[in-house]
């Protein structure tokens, strides 16, 4: 196993040429910040100051301190304000973002830049959720060692190759800070994946349960106790993992961190149906839940009405996002049996006098048993008329930001026309869902 170890670290660790440019950076940002807000301002934080940085993933990422008297929304206009001229007077390429509140992000010789705004407090005093970082990167380095950083790249890789790095709404998945702190807990990466193999959700690593807001992971936040550390782990992120740490014990091979499966991929007797629709500029994580709250509002009205979806995803491409469902049919018969109320109800008699005055019933009230019973036609036969209907008459519980985009949508079963608007990585994410298996689970079958 430790070879298989040595093999993915030769190409997960950063090149020592990225390390040289990524320091050069980060002493050229930290002075150009200091320049403008003083002295002591500036903090390199992230993976590249704690060591655990992975080969593909390289990003400098520098905090500016503010006081805490400095209002945020004037610590973040500065700090967007300055950060755009930094990033630009070294020659990079800027673009804003947003987490807690915004922050610059740039692109300079080939690295990802960050520069974000905190505050200079002390431990429980945080004004804002970042206010953690730069306290998290001290205890990290204070407590890991040298070898830990190495096992935290296995940890990070294992992780990224099914998806299930990061923190974020469309991840829910493990931070970078949460593999250090399991690593840090662990001590190596394969004493991580015995441990991990055993779980079962929910999962406490220390503390009692009942402390903090229900959740299948808990780890205690060092830094503080009160915060969950794991908190945005999904159960299944968390199930992948144990899944994973399993097939891997059982039969070792470095395609887990690095290989990707290449079986064929079957569409005989599935049906698929994609939306395919532009959405607005706003923050990922603000965008990601309203596709979400969408896809699952439109999911649970397909199945109230007959298209029971086997299973659905949502992916943003850039401007544009895509829900895609796999259901068990795509159309329906034209009439459905409709179930009224026992015959000594009280509201039997109102159902045989509502039945005859309905233009949709294909068949009057009869008895069965003690109930009755009627016929009904369907007006939507068609999964892709019925989810328009929806949309264009607001029927559905979706979000409100995207209701309009929605309107504007294009709605198919045929896979080629989705693919045909995705870019390389909405392909990529198509495929997946299509494929529906793990790559992990594909390839440990594909190693049998």
């Amino acid at each position: 196993m430790r070879q298989i170890f040595e093999q993915v670290l030769e190409e997960i660790r950063p090149l020592p040429e990225t390390l040289r440019v990524a320091a050069e950076l980060a002493e050229r940002l930290v002075g150009l910040v200091e320049e403008f807000f003083g002295p002591g301002t500036a903090s390199v934080e992230g993976s590249f100051a704690k060591g655990t940085m992975v080969r593909g993933r390289e990003e400098v990422d520098v905090f500016v301190h503010f006081k805490p008297g400095v209002p945020v929304e004037k610590a973040s206009q500065m700090v967007l304000a300055r950060g755009v001229e930094i990033v630009r007077s070294l020659g990079g390429v800027v673009r804003l973002r947003y987490a807690s509140h915004p922050y610059v992000e740039g692109f300079v010789r080939g690295l990802r830049v960050n520069i974000v705004p905190c505050y200079d407090v002390e431990y429980g005093r945080w004004i804002t959720p970042v206010d953690r970082t730069p306290h998290h990167t001290r205890y990290v380095k204070k407590t890991m060692d040298e070898g830990m950083a190495d096992e935290t790249r296995l940890l990070k890789a294992f992780l990224m190759n099914d998806g299930l790095y990061g923190a974020e709404i469309r991840v829910r998945g493990f931070s970078g800070y949460v593999c250090e702190l399991l690593i840090i807990k662990h001590g190596s990466f394969s004493a991580l994946l015995e441990r991990v193999a055993g779980w079962r959700p929910p999962v406490v690593l220390d503390g009692d349960a009942s402390e903090y807001q229900e959740a299948v992971m808990i780890l205690p936040d060092p830094v503080d106790r009160s915060r969950n550390a794991a908190a945005a782990v999904s159960l299944t992120s968390l199930s992948k993992f144990i899944l994973k740490s399993k097939l891997f014990l059982r039969k070792p091979a470095k395609s887990f961190f690095t290989g990707r499966p290449r079986a064929e991929i079957s569409l005989e007797d599935r049906r698929f149906m994609g939306m395919v629709f532009d959405v607005p500029e706003k923050p990922p994580d603000v965008l990601w839940g309203e596709l979400q709250k969408t896809m699952n509002g439109l999911g649970r009205a397909l199945t109230t009405h007959g298209y029971r979806p086997l299973r659905m995803e949502c992916w943003l491409d850039g401007f544009k996002a895509v829900i895609l469902y796999e259901l068990d049919t795509l159309t329906l018969p034209a009439v459905y049996l409709h179930v009224g109320p026992p015959v000594w109800s009280r509201s039997a008699v109102e159902f045989v006098e509502e039945q005859a005055r309905k233009e949709d019933v294909a068949a009057c009230p009869w008895v069965s048993g003690d109930r009755l019973y009627s016929l009904r036609r369907r007006k939507y036969t068609n999964a892709v008329d019925f989810v328009r209907h929806l949309v264009d008459q607001d029927l559905a519980a979706v979000s409100k930001e995207l209701k309009p985009y929605l309107k504007k949508m294009t709605t198919t079963t045929d896979p080629q026309q989705i693919l045909s608007t995705l870019s390389q990585e909405g392909k990529a994410f198509f495929e997946e869902f299509i494929r529906a298996c793990p790559s992990f689970i594909a390839l440990y079958n594909s190693s049998h």
